[in-house]
């Protein structure tokens, strides 16, 4: 659409030559008044940008850094090893590169958080991992925390209350980083076993071997062997109870025993006991048929000592 001439317009048509004059000028005076409003505001907001910038890098300086949480390290090493320092800006510190940098050049460290005390003081609030697993490669330990990060490496020895595990083929175990293996279903079917002892009160396991995830076993205090087999998020549990269950009964009546419960099949359980001189003796321990969809622990610990 062809624009319109201001000044041809019906009413302009009607003003005189003064009065057309006057309204071109006001209409001029009018168009450089709004791009004055304009470029002000640009400027004061560039101002404004430019201030906040000089005001949190001159003004939010670190004079002073605190270390709190968790003392499994000195904090030296802790602030040695986040990389800040003294003048670094308090505002544009990076969370995740101070944790990851701490987490990895001090193993035991499990997290860290900070937290800015403005003007100038920084907090690394330090939460420590554990070990809790092993593993063995030619004659020597690694030590794992719960989610596989490893903590030390080339041990001759580890405490009693530590978990040997057979993870199976290890790609690497680098210290500070998690464990990288093969195939990760190992990783992940640990956890799910580890929550279900954890919910049944199953503790004590001295080894759990995961090198092939569809034929479990466990070993409890180094002298009865749970085999699970294949288990999935629906049945584990189910067979780390029973397997409690049992083991409870058994220790009444014998703290020393030796053997096997066989768990492969859902709902049953067979003992076989550990002999030097004559063939295992096996007993069934399976839970006891119930109008319910799965027996309490009550009930598969009365089934257990009805069995035996």
């Amino acid at each position: 659409m062809k624009r319109t001439n201001n000044s041809n317009t019906p009413r302009n048509q009607q003003l005189s030559g003064d009065e057309r004059i006057v309204h071109r000028t006001n209409l001029r005076r009018k168009k450089n008044r709004r791009k004055k409003i304009v470029i002000r505001s640009a400027i004061c907001f560039i101002f404004l940008v430019v201030g906040i910038v000089l005001a949190l890098t001159i003004f939010f300086n670190i004079n002073q850094i605190n270390v709190s949480g968790d003392a499994v390290y000195s904090p030296e090493d802790i602030i040695d090893a986040s990389t800040v320092a003294v003048g670094d800006n308090l505002i544009f510190l990076s969370k995740d590169k101070i944790n990851e940098t701490v987490t990895t050049q001090l193993p035991y460290v499990g997290s860290v958080k900070i937290k800015r005390h403005l003007p100038s003081t920084l907090e690394l609030i330090i939460t420590k991992t554990e070990a809790t697993y092993a593993i063995v490669s030619n004659g020597y330990f690694t030590l794992l925390d719960k989610d596989g990060k490893v903590l030390e490496k080339d041990l001759e020895y580890v405490a009693e209350t530590i978990t040997v595990i057979n993870f199976g083929e290890i790609v690497s175990a680098d210290l500070g980083k998690n464990i990288v293996l093969e195939n990760e279903q190992p990783l992940e079917k640990l956890k799910t076993i580890r929550e279900a002892c954890e919910k049944s009160g199953l503790k004590e396991i001295s080894s759990i071997d995961l090198s092939d995830i569809y034929n479990i076993n466990l070993v409890y205090q180094g002298r009865i062997t749970l085999e699970l087999g294949e288990t999935d998020k629906n049945n584990l549990q189910k067979k780390i109870d029973l397997g409690k269950a049992a083991i409870d009964t058994q220790n009444e009546e014998n703290e020393l025993y030796k053997g096997t419960i066989n768990l492969t099949v859902e709902g049953k359980g067979f003992w076989s006991e550990e002999t030097s001189t004559t063939e295992p003796q096996t007993e069934d321990v399976s839970e006891e048929n119930t109008s319910s969809e799965s027996a309490t622990e009550d009930e598969i610990s009365t089934s257990v000592s009805s069995a035996a």
